[in-house]
């Protein structure tokens, strides 16, 4: 499915402007998936999952044991970023300092793969930025990546840009928790694959919408809410949140609307409870278009 995906994503690319880089977790780390961006001149950027052997002369050579950590925590320090880490259940939000290394190395095919047999296997000229984070807050886990990639880091900004690139990653995990936690897609029961297609088509637009709500309250919370709201839908939820009929003389901002989205969803909006998640906001969302609907119903 790797090479699949990261085929049809080369071959969706027609635009020569634009440049497509495949972003992966750890289990995208193996010697067939860089193989195959090498072949058809794909770029990925990926979380390396296990310590191997590089830099080998030969398949068989006992003279080099560099093991890709190792060989990465020897080259030098060039240089501090900070990394704002989101929080998760065992771990509060926080902003990461983090020491920088980046290098070329060889990546060699796997000594036992089976392909030696009937093939000539290359070795992949990739690169790698290891950061890591020395002196982590007392009972957190230090936070440290290792990325590969097939693209040039020639310098310490470039090294920074692909550590920019991966932490979007993040954003993936989120759209797929609104989709199977939000909207329950995977209890869908549909009896055809083509019905099946029409319905994630359409719950995809719905969850891209969560996430875009997401993201923007974050990003231009100073906006006014009718940039992702009908006229209709800000008035019957400031009705509803303030329990009056006296709307107010200024549109209100993105930051107030989506918190009082969420707290249609259960969002109780302590000091202490931070920004509201996707979740909240869809169960709000679903809250507010039955809400919309009533109002409209009642006005026509």
């Amino acid at each position: 499915r790797w090479l699949d995906s990261l085929k049809q994503t080369h071959e969706a690319a027609t635009d020569s402007k634009v440049q497509i880089v495949t972003l992966c977790d750890r289990e995208g780390d193996f010697y067939e998936f860089f193989e195959f961006a090498n072949k058809i001149g794909a770029s990925a950027l990926v979380r390396a999952r296990g310590d191997r052997i590089i830099n080998k002369s030969s398949r068989y050579s006992e003279k080099t044991d560099t093991r890709l950590w190792s060989y990465m925590q020897n080259l030098p320090n060039k240089g501090a970023i900070q990394v704002e880490l989101p929080a998760r259940e065992q771990r509060a939000a926080r902003t990461a300092t983090l020491e920088t290394r980046f290098g070329s190395f060889t990546m060699n095919p796997p000594r036992n793969n089976i392909r030696h047999k009937t093939e000539d296997l290359p070795d992949l000229k990739l690169n790698a930025v290891y950061i890591v984070e020395r002196h982590p807050p007392s009972g957190e886990e230090a936070l440290e990546w290792m990325l590969l990639t097939d693209l040039p880091i020639t310098n310490f900004d470039e090294a920074v840009e692909k550590v920019r690139w991966y932490c979007l990653r993040w954003r993936i995990e989120v759209f797929h928790k609104i989709l199977k936690s939000g909207l329950r897609v995977e209890e869908c029961r549909l009896g055809t694959a083509e019905r099946l297609i029409r319905y994630l088509t359409v719950m995809g637009i719905i969850a891209l919408r969560i996430f875009w709500i997401t993201m923007i309250s974050r990003s231009h919370p100073e906006l006014p809410c009718t940039t992702l709201l009908a006229e209709d839908e800000w008035k019957v939820l400031y009705s509803k949140i303030h329990q009056t009929k006296v709307l107010p003389k200024k549109v209100p901002s993105i930051y107030e609307a989506i918190r009082w989205i969420a707290r249609l969803g259960g969002f109780l909006a302590r000091k202490g409870d931070g920004e509201p998640g996707p979740i909240m906001l869809w169960r709000g969302w679903k809250r507010l278009c039955d809400l919309s609907e009533g109002w409209s119903l009642a006005l026509g």
